[in-house]
């Protein structure tokens, strides 16, 4: 028959799965940090080359197409790092 754990024996795998979570949670928020820094990064990019597309969207539709992609990028780049800052990233 087995011998219940005793209370030490608890203590300590509590702390083992506290001290896990803890480095667990460090890891998460040094990847939203880093996804913020990298979306931050982009949307930068982002707005340069439609500053660079702008005077030309009305007449070469090609520069019209990749101005609205970047548009659109842009918008979901917005969405990525409002989400990072209410992450607390």
């Amino acid at each position: 028959m087995p011998q219940a754990a005793r209370p030490e024996q608890h203590i300590a795998a509590a702390k083992a799965r506290l001290a896990h979570t803890a480095g667990l949670a460090a890891k998460t928020h040094a990847t939203e940090q880093r996804i913020l820094e990298a979306a931050e990064s982009r949307l930068e990019e982002v707005r340069a080359d439609l500053d660079k597309l702008r005077h030309r969207v009305h007449l070469d539709p090609r520069a019209a197409d990749r101005y609205r992609e970047l548009t659109l990028e842009s918008g979901q780049l917005a969405t990525v790092i409002a989400r990072a800052r209410a992450a607390g990233a």
